[in-house]
């Protein structure tokens, strides 16, 4: 019997070169939306497999040796990206029996409807040369539209699966298979209709130990009690820059870690006059919120350069009551270092 599947989302071993909570900065890589009878592309390519029609573009029969492939435009992000990518999609999936639920040659990650031996009917994903059955929402009618979304962790070769309205049902984690760093092509096969499918990366913004991440307080975490230094991004190109301090006084990843921009000065408010020591000092509190997984503490220098109080807690910046010039650093680690 021929296999009617249409395996969605098939992020290929092929071609490209250079979600996390992923709750950081993404951009848009690519698009490809249908109207009437027409495909839209933006920064992706199609071999013209399938026919588009009432705003879909419909497979019938397509077999996997020859399926609609889609291939990104490899140079819109690949020099800002982390590592991180989102391939969404709205498609209606033919049913499949998990008995015809076949490996894919060189591809990293899918997505299938599977009916198993006691008919019950599941959606799949694809990781690591392995069809996992993904519970935790029910499949929608055959015909009608799914949408499920793939987070693509290549730093750490990991793939998340997610389905359902909005942001969609966090459905599993599993292993993936390395080799790449970023999609390379999407196909599908098989039968069924594809309404939209959409690509995004996340941003780098800091580095460490030759991995970047999409935010200061990733970087902070993985390095945790590790030598050596972490490193910016450059915005612009992606490059990983060398250690200059911004207008502040401090590195940009510091800067993104406290939420602040990397020409404005940490935030404090007045707390009181506190007794320490036989030292009166004016007690600042610092209105940063600091990310989950990552603590700050702060010294404060003198004009000299020398620390006249070290790790102050961040309601407790204690400054002299004298006359002279201050300065107030941060010191930020993971939380798992304290």
């Amino acid at each position: 019997m021929k296999a009617k599947k249409l395996m969605g989302m098939i992020a290929c071993a092929s071609a490209c070169v250079s979600l996390s909570a992923f709750g950081n900065e993404t951009n848009g890589w690519f698009g490809v939306t249908v109207t009437g009878e027409t495909v839209n592309p933006v920064n992706i390519a199609t071999n013209g497999v399938g026919v588009a029609q009432e705003g879909r573009l419909v497979l019938e029969d397509v077999e996997k040796d020859n399926p609609l492939r889609f291939t990104p435009d490899v140079n819109a992000p690949t020099n800002r990206n982390d590592g991180i990518f989102v391939i969404q999609a709205s498609a209606a999936l033919t049913p499949n029996s998990t008995n015809d639920l076949e490996g894919v040659d060189g591809a990293k990650a899918g997505f299938a409807v599977g009916i198993d031996d006691t008919n019950a009917t599941n959606y799949y994903g694809y990781a690591n040369n392995i069809w996992h059955k993904l519970t935790g929402v029910d499949v929608v009618a055959e015909g009608q539209d799914t949408t499920f979304r793939l987070i693509l962790n290549y730093r750490d070769s990991k793939v998340d699966f997610y389905a359902g309205a909005g942001a969609g049902t966090h459905l599993g984690q599993f292993d993936m298979a390395t080799g790449t760093t970023a999609p390379g092509a999407i196909d599908a096969y098989g039968t069924g209709s594809i309404t939209s499918i959409t690509g995004e990366y996340e941003v780098a913004v800091a580095a460490y130990d030759g991995k970047k991440y999409g935010s200061g307080a990733e970087a902070v975490i993985a390095k945790g009690n590790g030598g050596g230094a972490i490193q910016d991004v450059d915005p612009s190109t992606g490059a990983v820059a060398e250690q200059k301090l911004a207008d502040n006084g401090l590195y940009a990843w510091e800067c993104d870690v406290l939420g602040i921009e990397d020409d404005a000065q940490i935030a404090l408010t007045n707390n009181g006059i506190i007794e320490d020591g036989g030292t009166t000092y004016i007690k600042l509190a610092n209105a940063v919120e600091v990310p989950e997984g990552v603590s700050v503490t702060f010294n404060v220098k003198n004009g000299s350069g020398n620390v006249v109080k070290e790790s102050c807690a961040a309601d407790a910046i204690k400054i002299p009551l004298t006359t002279g010039t201050y300065t107030i650093e941060p010191t930020i680690t993971a939380t798992s270092n304290e």
